[in-house]
């Protein structure tokens, strides 16, 4: 069983547990520096929705060098590495989801459009995300997440989850 489930008589529940890392891919860069860094925590209630990222596409979240390598723990290494600044530098190093502890991700609007790679729920994945929210998935790559049973979610679901409640895992399915 993951981080996130557990079983609570008899029913699989998604909660969050002390110390879960969530990382909100705002449209301010900086912030997402700053909470792969370690130095900001975000909550949804700290949000407008408008201000997180729309449109992630999956070469952003895997761009095409990153899907030469074969194993998804290898995928995992340099997720999102299609996200640049406007330096044209990586937000995101090598690793740097990987090693950020992470248990869910958030986005805004029609996350995963684009090319249908399976390479990009992979990068998540395999970096530690459980659990993904966004206002709303493209339908391949939600069909992706699926097939990887990664979890997805609303904003909504995941305020009750940051106020501790135990969410029912049907109301993911």
């Amino acid at each position: 069983m993951s981080k996130l489930h557990k079983s609570i008589e008899g029913t699989r529940v998604v909660s969050l547990p002390a110390g879960a890392k969530v990382l909100y891919l705002t449209k301010d860069l900086e912030l997402i520096k700053r909470q792969l860094a370690g130095d900001l925590v975000l909550r949804i209630k700290d949000i407008d929705p408008k201000d997180l990222l729309d449109d992630i596409n999956t070469d952003v979240m895997t761009p095409a060098w990153v899907c030469f390598r074969h194993q998804p723990a290898d995928i995992a290494l340099d997720a999102y590495a299609g996200l640049l600044d406007e330096n044209g530098e990586r937000v995101f190093g090598t690793r740097a989801l990987m090693d950020g502890g992470f248990s869910v991700i958030v986005s805004g609007q029609r996350k995963g459009t684009g090319s249908s790679r399976e390479t990009a729920p992979q990068c998540e994945k395999w970096s530690g995300i459980e659990l993904v929210i966004a206002s709303s998935f493209a339908p391949i790559h939600a069909r992706n997440n699926v097939n990887l049973g990664q979890l997805m979610g609303d904003y909504d679901q995941l305020a009750r989850l940051e106020a501790g409640e135990a969410i029912p895992i049907d109301e993911f399915c």
